[in-house]
């Protein structure tokens, strides 16, 4: 098994950083991360082309990829609230070397915002190419809806709307090895993990006040090897995609395991505009959070904006006609 992770590194490494996030879903190439919405008992999915896995696994420590493939109109056709989503992609033996046979890539929600969560175990090739064969539906589905302009005007190239296979029609599905995301993750009453095929479940949901709770949702990244033999290991943590309460989504890789805890440094107020200068690390979410009244404790004092830590001295802005209020930097 070592020697499989072995080459597949070697492979990807072959491919340029500046590869990052060239794919599409009228052309897409096996090994290209998915990003998919859904919602249970919505009408439509959304399936984005992220590109070449090795955009991700190239990255350096704690570096903040954002996804631009899809745009916040695409999004709204979902809706962010209790909305699903997971990211996969996987190496197929039959047209990639042997090294990578039946290797999968896929998310796997935190169980709380700042802790990594389990790794998915590996499976033995044979299990893990039915999932491989499952998740390989998906852009086939997503392609028909895109090519005979089926659906959504709003789908392009990298991102596409299609019906949610609880649509009254379902073009997705009208390919003979395509497949709605929602039908292939296995909405159709196998369990959301591509009928039962995959070890893990990959989806996240966000809670129904997820776009006014002011708090980012995380899900981890894994690689899983085939096994050898019948033994299990832990998958290789990659890093972890983040969902923001706006909707835009960023990679994080290889993070540090905790944000730094900020620092103030100054608050200055020119006219309506209070400026907060404070230092973060080189990993994290920090969000700037105020109120004029001392009550309940800081986590569920409103958010106002935030950013992601460089390492450096960072401000964040508060334009408000309130005079007197209360600030605070939290880490994610």
């Amino acid at each position: 098994m070592l020697n499989k992770k072995v080459s597949l590194v070697a492979v990807l490494l072959g491919l340029t950083v500046g590869e990052l996030f060239a794919g599409t879903l009228s052309s897409y190439s096996v090994g290209d991360v998915l990003l998919c919405f859904r919602k249970n008992g919505g009408a439509n999915d959304l399936v984005v082309d992220l590109g070449p896995v090795s955009a991700l696994t190239n990255a350096a420590p704690n570096t903040r990829i954002p996804v631009t493939q899809y745009t916040g109109a695409q999004l709204a056709t979902i809706g962010t609230n209790n909305l699903i989503w997971s990211a996969f992609t996987w190496f197929d033996a039959t047209v990639t070397p042997t090294s990578l046979d039946w290797t999968l890539f896929a998310s796997n929600p935190r169980p709380s915002l700042n802790t990594q969560s389990s790794p998915v175990l590996e499976y033995k090739a044979s299990a893990q190419q039915l999932a491989a064969n499952a998740m390989a539906a998906v852009p086939k589905g997503a392609y028909d809806c895109y090519v005979a302009s089926l659906y959504n005007a709003l789908s392009t190239a990298t991102a596409v709307i299609e019906p949610d296979n609880n649509a009254a029609t379902n073009y997705a599905d009208t390919a003979q090895t395509g497949q709605s995301y929602s039908y292939a993750i296995g909405q159709s009453g196998q369990g959301d993990n591509f009928e039962g095929d995959y070890q893990g479940y990959p989806e996240n949901t966000t809670p129904a006040n997820f776009t006014t709770a002011g708090t980012v949702q995380r899900s981890d990244f894994y690689m899983l090897s085939p096994t050898l033999h019948s033994a299990q290991y832990a998958g290789t943590y990659l890093g972890y995609f983040e969902l923001n309460t706006n909707g835009v989504m960023t990679y994080v890789a290889y993070p540090s395991v905790t944000p730094a805890t900020p620092v103030i440094h100054a608050i200055t107020r020119t006219n309506n505009v209070t400026s907060v200068v404070f230092t973060t690390g080189s990993s994290g979410t920090y969000t700037l959070r105020g109120t004029n009244a001392l009550s309940g404790p800081l986590a569920n004092w409103p958010a106002i904006t935030s950013a992601p830590g460089t390492g450096s001295t960072v401000m964040l802005q508060d334009t408000t006609s309130v005079a007197n209020k209360f600030y605070v930097i939290s880490a994610q």
